[in-house]
């Protein structure tokens, strides 16, 4: 069951893209006699922070490796699935495709594949 996890992906990737520009033309646009240091520095984070959220999505989005976990669904919590994995952890993820979501049921063996960088499962495989 495909879970389009590249429409996922590009949204993030142009969310990014926006707070990034108008984080940088806030800094580049803003008088610096007027306002304090600390908020200069604090748009000038926020931007870092961006730009690498941005390289991570690009990242994911282009390169096609990708995470295989195995484990069994322990419950659903509206559109969070929580899977304890074969190694006894346990790891909840968030699935965005109604139908995808409406035919798992709890006791069901999963194998779950997801982005390598973002972790945004991109299919799940019911195993028995």
């Amino acid at each position: 069951m495909q879970l389009k996890p590249n429409k996922t992906i590009v949204t993030f990737i142009i969310i990014c893209v926006l707070q990034l520009s108008l984080s940088v033309v806030r800094l580049f646009t803003m008088d610096h006699q007027m306002v304090p240091t600390f908020i200069g520095f604090t748009y000038f984070l926020v931007s870092l922070v961006f730009l690498g959220l941005l390289a991570v999505m690009l990242i994911d989005l282009l390169m096609e490796a990708r995470r295989t976990i195995q484990g069994r669904i322990i419950n659903k919590e509206g559109s969070i699935i929580n899977v304890l994995r074969d190694d006894g952890k346990l790891k909840r993820f968030r699935i965005n495709v109604p139908e995808v979501l409406v035919a798992l049921r709890a006791d069901y063996r999963v194998e779950i594949v997801s982005t390598n960088l973002a972790n945004i499962p991109s299919r799940i495989t019911v195993i028995e």
